[in-house]
């Protein structure tokens, strides 16, 4: 369990440094390359900011899982109570973060759609569904209990293994679980989406359609990790014994998902850098630069093996090849340039 907790934190924090490095890129060549900025690119990146703090959070979260110091009830209690706290804001903080990613995407396919009002009136109502339904889930995330301090209280913890069941609180196995189903859905109709769009758009070569669809097929990872990430949350839901050994797995596939979207909601954008590092290796194709080892390597003189001497170039009388006249000097040579005097720049200046 301790191997497997800290993998969970190693993969927390590679994949959001992955991600914040693909977002900074996309911010590069939106603002270098083309010069504009947009509410897409914005909203990505305050989802990358949520999912850095999904990723703290995370790092809590497996600290607060080490029961090795744990000797009785009041050791016990600080683990117990920041255990709770730390799976409290990990999701809501998980709700907002989704929110951000599936808003961005959607509001790029906002943008590109515009003139298409089948597919841009699709969009809108995504979105509006989208938001809405993540506030509620937010909502309902936050009042788990009444007042909200019980949801990490340790006495309403403890009453819990005693039969005694807090009726200020409400059993949150329903929202988890719609809210993964949620989430597996809209990934699978974002991602599936733009594909027939593209490929009907006429007005754009086959070859640049094709490359579109390569690039939204990436989405299909966000898909594949949400599915996982439900079936995770269903074994991690099952009993209490299965939900202490899935906390890491839950942990884990929830960064996945979470970076997958933000990264293939990202690739698109790096087309301006990639085309322009394409560029730059063709111009060094054809004008390469010259090799240093010419002035690394000496020349290889030995008194068994001299250096040929170059043999010196002679110009020849003959102007022309072929001409059968002598040369002759010109008839009137012209003076070397003599430097003007001052008296005679003052006078001209006057």
């Amino acid at each position: 369990m301790a191997v497997h907790a800290k993998l969970a934190v190693v993969v927390a924090f590679a994949l959001t440094s992955l991600s914040t490095v693909v977002v900074a890129l996309r911010f590069y060549s939106r603002y270098f390359l083309v010069g504009k900025l947009g509410s897409p690119d914005w909203m990505m990146l305050f989802a990358l900011i949520s999912t850095w703090g999904c990723t703290v959070v995370n790092y809590y979260q497996i600290h607060f899982l080490d029961y090795s110091h744990v000797y009785s009830l009041e050791t016990f209690e600080p683990v117990a109570v920041g255990a709770l706290l730390t799976m409290w804001i990990y999701r809501l903080n998980y709700i907002f973060d989704h929110c951000l990613i599936k808003t961005s995407i959607l509001l790029f396919y906002n943008y590109v759609a515009s003139s298409h009002k089948a597919f841009h009136l699709i969009v809108r109502t995504l979105i509006v569904i989208i938001v809405a339904t993540s506030f509620g889930m937010a909502m309902a995330s936050i009042f788990i209990c009444r007042p909200v301090s019980d949801s990490w209280s340790f006495s309403v913890f403890m009453d819990g293994f005693k039969g005694i069941y807090a009726s200020q609180c409400y059993d949150p196995t329903i929202l988890w679980l719609f809210n993964a189903g949620f989430n597996l859905a809209t990934d699978s109709i974002i991602w599936i989406l733009p594909i027939p769009f593209v490929l009907n758009l006429r007005s754009m070569p086959v070859k640049r359609r094709l490359e579109l669809v390569a690039i939204f097929s990436i989405g299909i990872l966000a898909i594949v990790a949400s599915a996982v990430r439900l079936y995770v949350i269903t074994q991690w839901l099952s009993n209490w014994n299965n939900q202490g050994a899935n906390t890491s797995n839950l942990l884990i596939w929830s960064q996945v998902e979470q970076h997958a979207g933000i990264i293939s909601g990202s690739i698109p954008f790096l087309r301006p850098l990639v085309r322009k590092a394409m560029r730059g290796a063709k111009a060094r194709e054809r004008h390469p630069s010259p090799s240093p080892a010419a002035k690394l390597i000496q020349p290889q003189i030995t008194p068994d093996n001299p250096m040929h001497q170059r043999t010196p170039i002679i110009p020849s009388p003959v102007p022309t090849v072929g001409s059968d006249r002598e040369f002759r000097a010109p008839l009137s040579p012209l003076s070397p340039i003599s430097p003007m005097r001052p008296e005679i720049y003052a006078v001209t200046t006057v």
